[in-house]
């Protein structure tokens, strides 16, 4: 696959799979604004964003909930590996 097949396919799932999680951390709407994998696919930086609450909670919940959210990727995208992934505030990669 393509990268952008790949982020596409990784962004769909991690927006899915962020709004069904279950810790009073996470704010009812979070955006995943852009996914860079590396060439390898080894590595995905997912950009975050939130309306409401503290970003720096929400890193840590989801740096928190980072391997059942890669059994959820592993399991909806076919990829020989599943990338590790690391959680970044959106605001930040603007600057």
């Amino acid at each position: 696959m393509k990268p952008e097949q790949v982020q596409a396919q990784l962004t769909r799932v991690l927006s899915e799979a962020i709004s069904e999680l279950r810790d009073p951390r996470v704010p009812m709407i979070v955006t995943v604004d852009r996914i860079q994998v590396t060439p390898d696919y080894t590595l995905a930086r997912v950009y975050v964003s939130a309306i409401t609450g503290d970003m720096d909670g929400l890193l840590e919940a989801l740096s928190h909930a980072r391997g059942h959210l890669q059994r959820v990727v592993a399991a909806q995208v076919k990829m020989r590996r599943t990338p590790t992934l690391e959680f970044r505030d959106a605001a930040d990669s603007r600057l």
